[in-house]
């Protein structure tokens, strides 16, 4: 950090404990939303529209705040939940040129390994900058995280786009069953869990674990080690192939015990083969603990780091109900009045960088310069090392603000290669020129409501000798520190 940086670093920590004062996000002191017909400013909502969008999209953006006006917070949720009818042309033509994303296992697995991770990582960024289907790409992100695979392990560097394609993207607003089923049979999967090294004489149960620990049931629904022991025992042989067919799911029968089993207080007869795999598949499907482990991680993404037991069950009887449908069980979180009167959430690194580049408009090619942000802040695209994925809870991400105050600075500065602050927009939006008007036009940009008066009158005096051209970037960068800005 050079003496330039590190004096706006300064200034920018002296504002965040002027902002301290105020309550995270829409806590703070309500005033009228402004509409004066610049394409960036958001038209006027409900309280319960912003908190809402700001769940369901990486960040509300102007024109996804009138349409949820003009459809009705209810009917814009639908919209979102059928992702098919929203023309998202757009972010197809960003991510077109990723040839990667859409080649199969054989022909990807012949690509340059940093460019087969980069390329992914770039569209996961682009598709959360830029995608109108942004509830789909929320969505896609938590599953993401809930079959965890790190590109850092063997083939996972490249198989790791296939999953997400053919799993998780696939599936996404599909049914979980469907999901769970492809995820068991992917190469990628296999590969970082090592069940392609289980085998018979010497079974590894890591897959086996991470299935009904992190995958289904939840360390809490009462299995035991046997049950793991027996679970890896029914997966011998689920493996990877590394012939001509490489890089796809294959049933080794030469490695597979085929002894009698008990998995889940389930009878698995000798000499099962492959149908093993889908005893356990039927096991795991039919355990009372599945709907509610569930229910509860996806109620803490969306809704609270503590859920509210009322939501967990609600959410839980919906995919009980519906057989596994994702769509049937988020509009049973999506529409109760847990969700819409949640306490904030803290943002995870993506959720504020791809919502920065959003509400600004800001155009990006998401390439390694802005990737390296993300990694700062803690979260580098399909890199988490763990089985469990990047943490859902505060306190893993609130100790690493000098990194977020980095970005803020940088994208403020235009200091990002690939990265582009449309300047002249903003100007026209940020008022008469002051720092007090370009803070208070900003907060109702990217906070939805207005600083209290109090604060924006501390800012523009601690920092009148700032220049005036620089006002601009300079109440942006501290918006975007600010810890208003860190909650959703």
């Amino acid at each position: 950090m050079n003496r330039r940086q590190f004096l706006a670093i300064g200034g920018i920590a002296s504002a965040s404990l002027v902002l301290g004062a105020c309550a995270p996000a829409r806590a703070i002191v309500q005033q009228a939303r402004g509409n004066d017909g610049a394409l960036l400013l958001p038209t006027r909502v409900t309280d319960e529209t912003w908190h809402a969008l700001s769940r369901m999209t990486f960040a509300p953006r102007a024109d996804e705040l009138v349409r949820a006006k003009e459809l009705g917070l209810d009917a814009w949720t639908e919209e979102q939940l059928a992702p098919e009818t929203l023309d998202d042309w757009d972010c197809e033509l960003r991510t077109r040129g990723l040839d990667t994303l859409w080649m199969e296992p054989d022909l990807i697995l012949n690509v340059r390994q940093d460019a087969a991770k980069q390329e992914l990582q770039q569209a996961t960024l682009l598709r959360a900058v830029y995608s109108r289907r942004q509830l789909y790409e929320t969505v896609v992100e938590f599953w993401s995280d809930h079959f965890n695979i790190a590109q850092d392990k063997f083939d996972c560097a490249w198989l790791k786009t296939v999953d997400e394609r053919e799993v998780i993207r696939k599936h996404a607003f599909g049914n979980f069953y469907e999901m769970l089923w492809a995820s068991m049979r992917s190469p990628a999967m296999l590969h970082y869990l090592d069940n392609h090294e289980n085998f018979s004489h010497a079974p590894n149960e890591n897959y086996a674990r991470e299935l009904l620990e992190l995958h289904s049931l939840g360390v809490e629904a009462g299995y035991t080690q046997r049950d793991v022991r027996e679970t890896a025992r029914a997966l011998t042989g689920w493996t990877v192939n590394q012939s001509w067919r490489r890089g796809r799911f294959e049933f080794d029968a030469g490695i597979h015990d085929n002894a009698e089993k008990i998995v889940l207080g389930v009878h698995l007869p000798a000499h099962g083969g492959e149908s093993d795999g889908q005893r356990v598949f039927d096991a795991l499907g039919a355990h009372p603990a599945l709907p509610k482990f569930i229910a509860r991680k996806l109620a803490r993404r969306f809704v609270a780091d503590e859920p509210p037991a009322s939501l967990v069950e609600k959410t839980a009887r919906a995919f009980s109900e519906s057989r596994g449908d994702i769509k049937t069980t988020l509009r049973a979180m999506l529409f109760s009045d847990e969700f819409r009167s949640a306490p904030p959430k803290y943002k995870r690194p993506l959720q504020l960088v791809a919502g920065a580049l959003r509400q600004l408009k800001v155009e990006t090619n998401a390439r390694a310069a802005l990737l390296r942000h993300l990694a700062k802040m803690g979260q580098p695209l399909h890199q988490w090392d763990m089985p469990d994925g990047f943490p859902d809870r505060a306190e893993a991400w609130q100790n690493n603000l000098l990194a977020r105050w980095q970005f803020a600075l940088a994208l403020a500065s235009d200091e990002i290669q690939g990265t582009r602050v449309n300047w002249a927009q903003l100007q026209n939006i940020a008022g008469d020129g002051s720092l007090r008007d370009a803070l208070r036009n900003f907060s109702l940009l990217l906070l939805g409501a207005e600083l209290p008066k109090t604060n924006l009158d501390t800012l523009a005096e601690m920092f009148r000798r700032v220049p005036q051209e620089k006002n601009v970037p300079f109440a942006l960068a501290v918006l975007i520190a600010s810890p208003q800005y860190q909650w959703r």
